[in-house]
């Protein structure tokens, strides 16, 4: 079960996991993913399909968030296009997915 705490503009300040503040690598990962222009946060339950493997997870709106930013900094980078933040902030937000949920990690990213 994971909480978060939103400014004034909407941009997430603060994630708890189970009551824990998160990593301070994934929070700074994840508000340089909300500067991009791609970001888009997800409040709800999704699912997510490997572009690969055609494998199916099931997300929670904070996964699939993390999940649909590493996705499309991806496409940017493989395009040669302006991913707008640097590769950190990409294996920060993947990280952030393994330690949320592995098994969606081992499924869509890895």
């Amino acid at each position: 079960m994971y909480t978060y705490t939103q400014d004034n503009s909407g941009k997430i300040t603060d994630i708890s996991v189970d009551g824990k503040p998160v990593k301070r690598g994934s929070m700074r990962g994840f508000k340089k993913a909300q500067t991009t222009s791609y970001w888009m946060l997800i409040s709800h339950d999704c699912e997510a399909r490997n572009p690969f493997s055609g494998v199916i997870a099931k997300l929670t709106g904070l996964e699939g968030t993390i999940y649909e930013f590493c996705k499309r900094w991806y496409d940017r980078y493989e395009q040669g296009g302006e991913t707008e933040v640097p590769i950190q902030t990409y294996d920060d937000m993947k990280y952030f997915l393994l330690e949320l949920n592995s098994n969606a990690y081992m499924d869509l990213i890895d």
